[in-house]
């Protein structure tokens, strides 16, 4: 029988293996270094499955690796149809594992196992990329052959996609073309003598600086690194947030007791920074690239691509920003399905796209980026963007209002209803509103926002915004009248102070001038059903999100705390402008505020449930 400690090793290391040969596949460009490093990531797949007695995964490893290492020996390109059959033994695999740790039945992967062995139907079909190097001369030169000649005979045979000079050790110099060719370039003769050499991309050595050494290979994972539960993550997480509610319980105390306490300041301080950094560090420990969901996208892409017909190449940036391992699990399946209804719904047919003289393959960009506390996700095409009149039309249809001309906003919150679809027909990937009630519902509850941008024939995208972490946020403790609420920093653009008198009713709206426009104004009385005090001027909360400025008008700003998120996740109990809620270290529950719904609008008490 095996230990549970070994097993939790198996699983592990299976998923860092896994991770890692996405990686690989996802690459633009499939050279020796990678197809090696794919052999010994299956290779150590194939060995632990056998130490844990598990035969179907290291058969299937098997068949894999000797898939790859014919590529290596035969030292030609590997094909799309290979790269996807390789992408599908990973994607059985995870099955595997996934059924070997729940003691559920393992897939069947003898027909895999047995198209793996066979190979593609045609392992060199298809374009592939090709290095072309061109050396000029002036006997060349003589005979009309030069920079601009070849490069016209490159485009002709094939297309071009990248181009550079480079100086050889001697003064020389050559010039590197990348070409995609349908086919192995032929009449080699004839490109020899012109002065021009082939070599696939598969077979191109990676470019060392003169002078330097290759890196050598890592042949095993770095002794410093050790693996640690999420779970005791959590808990470590769990026992910072109960640190920081007794500091504030204490320092609540202090203030209190008066002069006689002004020595107890200063440790009371230094205890304040010590947890600050200790919240920092764990919050470090528990964040992971964002890579491993954008690598797992590729493939659904080209999934998609295979079943529609359709050609989309799939861009990602940003792939080393960094977020908390819980965020990681809970986006897999938002930015799944964004991803599937872009192909979907956004990109056009080819024909379709070059009427309209777009190029004929689509794409589809993930790009994401570290903005303070909170990290931007956005997934964008440049497809045939939303049709704001067939949204409308089956809104009314649904009985959903919206207005004859919406902006993105209105549409967005349309297009997440519930069951709200653009097709009547669902397909493997769905139009436009399935799924999206399931991505805007993980933001919210994530404590994010979401945003779309559309414009017609040209694409759109949708916006992500999301904390880095969730436990523990600084914010500025507010109040109105016996209401304490907290503002997460993040949003908090500037703090004001308005006099009363430049208030303004503009359609039933409250405005107030800022800067150079109007600024929209939500009274937290308001929000909790409470007279507005007779203040002559009041703090003005300038919030700031993706949807825009609101101000929150206030009594009173305490000042900046660091508190503990507590969320809000019952439906009964979930409010419209409420985002979860905290204590102070007194035990009394302290609100905190949603800025993205503020932003949204006013917050009245007992709002109507929003349809959409």
């Amino acid at each position: 029988m095996l230990g549970q400690e070994l097993l939790d090793d198996f699983f592990a290391e299976c998923d860092e293996h896994f991770r890692t040969i996405r990686e690989k596949l996802s690459a633009q460009a499939m050279g020796p270094e990678a197809l090696e490093a794919l052999s010994r990531a299956l290779h150590t797949v194939k060995g632990n499955a056998g130490i844990v007695g598990l035969p179907t995964l290291e058969q299937l490893a098997h068949a894999t690796e000797e898939l790859l290492r014919q590529h290596a020996r035969g030292n030609h390109p590997i094909s799309k149809e290979a790269i996807q059959l390789i992408a599908d033994a990973i994607a059985r695999m995870e099955q595997v594992v996934a059924a070997f740790r729940t003691r559920r039945p393992l897939p069947d992967t003898t027909d895999l196992i047995a198209h793996l062995a066979e190979g593609p139907v045609d392992l060199d079909a298809g374009p592939s990329r090709w290095r072309a190097r061109f050396a000029p001369s002036a006997e060349r030169d003589g005979r009309g052959v030069n920079i601009n000649s070849i490069r016209t005979r490159l485009a002709a045979a094939g297309e071009i996609t990248a181009a550079e000079p480079a100086v050889l050790p001697g003064g020389g110099f050559q010039f590197l073309f990348t070409v995609n060719l349908p086919h192995p370039p032929g009449d080699l003769a004839v490109w020899t003598h012109d002065g021009v050499t082939w070599e696939p991309m598969a077979a191109v050595p990676s470019e060392t600086p003169a002078g330097s050494s290759p890196a050598p290979a890592t042949t095993a994972a770095p002794s410093h690194l050790v693996r640690v539960d999420l779970s005791r993550l959590d808990e470590l997480m769990r026992l910072v947030g109960e640190m920081v509610i007794q500091r504030s319980r204490l320092t609540d105390r202090i203030s209190r007791i008066g002069d006689s306490a002004e020595s107890l300041q200063e440790p009371m301080a230094g205890l304040g920074r010590l947890i600050r950094d200790l919240r920092a560090a764990i919050t470090r420990m528990r964040l992971v690239p964002i890579a491993e969901i954008f690598n797992r996208l590729p493939f659904v892409v080209r999934d998609l691509e295979k079943d529609s017909d359709k050609r989309v190449r799939l861009a990602l940036e940003g792939e080393t920003t960094e977020i908390d391992k819980y965020l990681v699990e809970r986006l897999r399946e938002p930015l799944l399905h964004l991803v599937r209804n872009a192909v979907s719904h956004g990109i056009e047919m080819p024909d379709e796209r070059r009427r309209q003289g777009k190029p004929p393959e689509a794409q589809i960009t993930l790009r994401a980026s570290a903005r303070g506390d909170f990290v931007l996700l956005e997934i964008s095409d440049d497809g045939r963007g939303i049709d704001a009149a067939a949204v409308t039309r089956r809104a009314a249809e649904a009985g959903l209002a919206l207005p004859a001309n919406p902006d993105a906003n209105q549409l967005l919150q349309v297009l997440c209803a519930p069951g709200f679809s653009t097709r009547d027909e669902a397909d493997r990937a769905a139009g436009r509103g399935v799924g999206l009630d399931v991505v805007a519902s993980v933001v919210r509850e994530l404590g994010g926002s979401l945003s779309l941008e559309t414009h017609p024939g040209q694409g759109c995208k949708f916006t992500l915004r999301l904390p880095l972490t969730l436990s523990i946020a600084e914010t500025f403790i507010v109040s109105a009248g016996p209401h304490l609420c907290a503002v997460p920093q993040g949003f908090v653009e500037e703090i004001l102070q308005i006099p009363m008198a430049n208030l303004r009713q503009v359609q039933g709206v409250a405005v107030a001038p800022y800067r150079d426009g109007l600024l929209p104004v939500t009274s937290l009385h308001e929000m909790f059903g409470s007279p507005r005090s007779d203040r002559e001027a009041s703090p003005l909360v300038v919030i700031g999100s993706d949807r825009g400025l609101t101000g929150l008008l206030v009594d009173r700003v305490h000042g900046h705390r660091e508190v503990v998120i507590r969320p809000l996740n019952d439906p009964l109990v979930r409010v419209r402008g409420i985002a979860g809620a905290t204590e102070l270290g007194d035990g009394k529950p302290v609100l905190i505020l949603d800025p993205t719904a503020l932003a949204s609008g006013p917050v009245r008490p007992r709002a109507t449930p929003v349809s959409a």
